[in-house]
């Protein structure tokens, strides 16, 4: 029974059902616990840079050739664009099928106006909205540029020992910093619950759940049988990562979980090499999650205003989500940015539609954050399956 209650998976799922009753009942006083869980994803998140930068570092310094560094960056590259593609045409074929905007817009649009307003960064022109994912990118670009130059030194082995230990010593610092996981996940949830609750769920439920059911489908459909193809299982992945799972769907951040899941499949038996390289880079170009909710988010908008589109439309559409996907870095409401830019940048579709999506977004959220967060882990495994970096411990 202590070893029940001890787990950090079951403490994160008492501290979601504690936060969905205190949002019922108790408003007034979740409202006011935002803090605890907007301090703890700005924490973790300045573990993630010098994780992110470590990890990717010592991992191109340590791989044996510039040629096996260059066909894993390839690898990764062609599996990350083909599946947020697929993952974006996925997307808007299911919603077409599925007609989530199909939607009296009449009898939701006074809720939403009373309840909700566009940000106005979302409609603003220019690429000032992707700041935050060109910080990622930085990171990523100076990891890599010095991880090359330690590659080359004659003494290289001692100083990447050095970089390592700088690394376990941020993770032992992470590991009892998420000891109050529990906290902040209980925060998010009150305050989801107390702020946007039943009022603002229940008219928008059609387009949350054809979310969730694409993501469900997406997972153990295509994820499924890429992993099966390289012996593994979906449900064996999910049972391993299942603490970060939660914690993700609690915080609505992928990248809160970034430096636990590095050690955690790391210790399954991915090298640390391929586990730094393929994770730290995935949460800025392997964003599956994300992809989904472009595509869904997209053509829900299109029918919502019953927009006629041809097939350059279409094609038009799949190529400005290509483009903003990437840069929808892991962090809570970057998905929102990308798709607010990809309206922007397509005139057929009224900005002022996304209002509507504004009202359900932090429910949307949770799904594509976790996926995201299961996505990432596929590619590593698979990428270091294929590259004979995988040894099950």
């Amino acid at each position: 029974m202590r070893k029940i209650f001890s787990n950090l998976a079951f403490q994160v799922l008492i501290a979601l059902i504690a936060g969905v009753a205190t949002g019922i009942y108790f408003p007034g006083f979740a409202v006011k616990q935002r803090f605890i869980g907007t301090y703890f994803i700005k924490i973790t998140e300045w573990f993630a840079a010098p994780v992110i930068f470590l990890s990717i570092t010592t991992g191109i310094a340590a791989i044996a050739s510039l040629r096996k560094l260059g066909r894993i960056a390839l690898k990764s590259v062609i599996l990350f664009e083909v599946l947020t593609t697929i993952a974006i045409i996925f997307g808007l074929a299911m919603a077409a099928l599925l007609k989530p905007g199909t939607i009296d817009k009449g009898n939701i649009q006074e809720i939403i106006k009373t309840h909700f307003q566009l940000p106005y960064h979302t409609t603003s022109s220019g690429w000032h909205n992707y700041l935050p994912a060109q910080n990622v990118l930085w990171i990523l670009t100076s990891a890599m540029t010095i991880g090359l130059l330690l590659h080359f030194l004659p003494q290289k082995d001692k100083y990447i020992f050095k970089l390592e230990k700088i690394r376990d010593l941020i993770f032992r610092v992470i590991t009892l910093f998420f000891s109050l996981t529990p906290l902040a996940v209980f925060s998010g949830m009150a305050y989801t619950i107390a702020s946007f609750g039943l009022h603002s769920i229940l008219p928008m439920s059609k387009l949350v759940a054809v979310m969730y059911l694409l993501v469900i489908i997406f997972v153990f459909a295509f994820l499924g049988l890429l992993l099966r193809y390289y012996k593994f299982s979906i449900w064996q992945l999910l049972v391993l990562i299942k603490e970060e799972i939660l914690i993700v769907f609690g915080t609505s951040s992928s990248r809160t979980v970034i430096p636990l899941l590095i050690a955690r499949l790391e210790h399954y038996g991915c090298s640390k090499p391929v586990t730094g390289f393929v994770l730290s880079i995935g949460y800025s170009f392997n964003l599956i999650g994300t992809s989904i909710y472009l595509g869904l988010c997209t053509m829900f908008l299109i029918q919502l205003y019953n927009i006629e589109a041809d097939m350059y439309t279409y094609f038009k559409i799949i190529l400005i989500l290509m483009l903003v996907s990437k840069g929808a870095s892991g962090v809570p409401g970057a998905g929102f940015v990308a798709l607010s830019s990809a309206i922007y940048i397509l005139p057929e579709i009224p900005s002022e539609g996304l209002l509507f999506i504004v009202a359900v977004e932090r429910f949307l959220n949770e799904a594509r954050s976790i996926t995201n967060t299961i996505g990432n882990a596929a590619c590593t495994l698979v990428i270091a399956k294929s590259e004979n970096e995988f040894a099950e411990r």
